[in-house]
């Protein structure tokens, strides 16, 4: 079940998605030292360019994804495993837009819309996690997206080349000459 949208037989929406995944791991560490620090407004703008990052890099490997999840054939199980998949994804990018938009000009440094912002943030990673863990079932147990290499002829035995009935043939290595 090879990728429709790949370069070469590395399919692109699994090479895009640890960007937005760090970019909103990022974000989360920034909004916990900004708690720790306040009145230092490097980390609130810090998680705001990596929550800015990530939707970017998120949009970006939606698309790729929704390439492989409208060409690439799949059992009907892995239908619904990837429309789930694409639903918490989704989803997360909802969490993570709103935050984005809820901290704008810093309009969320404190009070009572920065829980809202870190809440969001919060939903967002919990989504991901979930999706991630689709996406994570969907290559490795639905094999959606691998390259499966040609089937191989038998391997030859190592005793030896066998007859009809599956008995070892007679060789005439090691014996000497009569």
């Amino acid at each position: 079940m090879k990728s429709k949208a790949a370069i070469g037989n590395h399919p692109i929406h699994p090479m895009l998605v640890p960007i937005p995944i760090g970019a909103f791991f990022l974000a989360f560490v920034g909004d916990v030292l900004h708690v720790a620090t306040p009145q230092d407004p490097f980390w609130y703008e810090l998680s705001f360019t990596c929550i800015g990052i990530g939707l970017i890099f998120g949009v970006l490997a939606a698309v790729f994804g929704a390439i492989d999840y409208l060409a690439v054939k799949m059992s009907s199980r892995a239908f619904r495993l990837a429309t789930w998949h694409a639903v918490l994804n989704a989803l997360a990018l909802a969490c993570f837009a709103a935050t984005f938009l809820v901290r704008k000009h810093r309009d969320a440094s404190e009070g009572p819309l920065w829980s809202a912002a870190f809440g969001l943030l919060l939903g967002g990673f919990a989504l991901l996690g979930g999706a991630g863990w689709l996406g994570g079932k969907l290559s490795y147990e639905h094999r959606v997206g691998v390259v499966e290499p040609p089937a191989e002829a038998p391997a030859a035995s190592a005793a030896g080349p066998r007859g009809a009935a599956g008995k070892p043939l007679a060789s005439s290595v090691g014996q000497g000459a009569s």
